[in-house]
C-alpha cells in the first residue's frame, strides 16, 4: 500500500507569500527549491495546487500564526490530561483558527469535530464493559499468517494491557489459524479469555477486505458482512443493531435506487426527509449507540473517507 503525500506550506503574511514547501509522504522530495507559488487559498486552489505537487493533501500555515496557536493551545493544556484529551484540545484551537491562518485541503478542520474529554468516556464506558478485551485480527490474503492483530483489556475505563496474536501464539498457532481463520475464531477467543479477559468485541477479517472497506462505497462493509469476509464475534446489542441497519442499508441502496427512479420528485422528497427525521429521533432519544457523543463516528468516515487514497 502506498502511502499519501501531503504537503506543509509556510506563508508570512499572506497566504500568497510562500516561504517553504515541504511534501512528505512515500517517495516525496522533501523541501521544495524554489518554493511553488500559491495563487489563493480558496478550495478549488488549494485542490489545484495539490494536484500541481502530485500529493493529496494540503497544509497551508501563517508563519506569523504559529506563536499565537502555541500560546492558545499551551495555555488550554493541564497536567492532568492525558495523550488524547491533548489531542483535543489542540484540535479545538486549530478549527478556531481555520482560514485564519491555517487552511487545509481537504477542509478536515471543518468536518472534524472535537469533543471534549469526557462524552468521549461516558461513550467508551457504555459501549465496552470493564475487564473485558477488544481483539482485532487481519489475515494476509494468501493465510499464510496474520497481518496484524491487537488484544487490549479495558479495567478501570481505560486500556490497561495491549498485545498481539504472539502473546498466545503457544495456545493458537499463527499458521494454522491464518490457514484456516474462518473456522478458528472460537480458539482465539477462548485463548484470550485464558490469557487477558473474555473478550467483548472480535473483529477478523483479511487485508484486501480491510482494504475494500476502507475505500469502497458507504455499503461495503455490509455487504463483506453479507458474504461472510468478515466476522465480528462476540458482537454487543449496540454493534448488532448498528450491523443490521447497515445491512437493511446496503440492501436498500442496491434495489433502492432503481425503485426511487421510479417514482415522483415529490415522494423521494418526503421518503428522504421521513429518513432524515426517524434518524434524527433515534439520536435524540439516546438510543442510538454514540449519541453521548453528539455525532456518529461512522457516518463521520463515510464522510471522510473519499480522502483516503491507497
Amino acid at each position: 500500500m502506498n502511502h499519501p503525500k501531503w504537503a506543509l506550506v509556510i506563508v508570512d503574511g499572506g497566504p500568497t507569500n510562500v516561504v517553504k514547501v515541504i511534501v512528505a509522504g512515500e517517495g516525496a522530495r522533501g523541501t521544495l527549491d524554489p518554493a511553488p507559488p500559491l495563487t489563493g487559498v480558496t478550495p478549488a486552489a488549494l485542490e489545484a495546487y495539490a494536484k500541481a505537487l502530485g500529493v493529496h493533501s494540503v497544509l497551508v500555515l501563517d508563519k506569523r500564526a504559529i506563536a499565537e496557536l502555541s500560546s492558545e493551545i499551551e495555555a488550554a493544556l493541564k497536567f492532568d490530561h492525558d495523550g488524547a484529551s491533548q489531542g483535543l484540545t489542540a484540535l479545538r484551537v486549530l478549527k478556531k483558527h481555520a482560514g485564519k491562518g491555517i487552511w487545509t485541503e481537504p477542509s478536515l478542520l471543518d468536518i472534524l469535530p472535537a469533543p471534549h474529554a469526557e462524552p468521549i468516556q461516558r461513550t467508551f464506558d457504555l459501549l465496552v464493559p470493564d475487564r473485558t478485551a477488544l481483539a482485532a485480527y487481519v489475515i494476509d490474503d494468501d493465510r499464510s499468517k496474520i497481518h496484524t492483530s491487537i488484544i487490549a483489556v479495558k479495567e478501570g475505563g481505560q486500556i490497561t494491557r495491549a498485545a498481539q496474536h504472539r502473546a498466545i501464539a503457544d495456545l493458537v498457532s499463527e499458521t494454522a489459524f491464518a490457514r484456516d481463520w474462518e473456522k478458528s475464531t472460537k480458539r482465539v477467543q477462548s485463548a484470550i479469555e485464558e490469557r487477558f479477559a473474555k473478550p467483548s468485541i472480535a473483529l477478523f477479517l483479511e487485508r484486501a477486505t480491510l482494504m475494500k472497506i476502507l475505500t469502497g462505497p458507504s455499503d461495503q462493509l455490509a455487504r463483506e458482512l453479507n458474504a461472510k469476509r468478515v466476522i465480528i464475534d462476540p458482537a454487543p446489542a449496540w454493534l448488532l443493531g448498528l450491523l443490521g441497519g447497515a445491512a437493511v442499508a446496503a440492501m436498500a441502496g442496491r434495489a433502492g435506487r432503481a425503485l426511487a427512479a421510479m417514482l415522483p420528485e415529490s415522494a423521494r422528497q418526503r421518503a428522504s426527509s421521513f429518513a432524515h427525521r426517524a434518524q434524527g429521533a433515534l439520536k435524540d432519544s439516546g438510543a442510538h449507540p454514540f449519541a453521548l457523543l453528539g455525532f456518529d463516528p461512522i457516518e463521520l468516515w463515510s464522510r471522510v473517507k473519499h480522502h483516503y487514497r491507497t
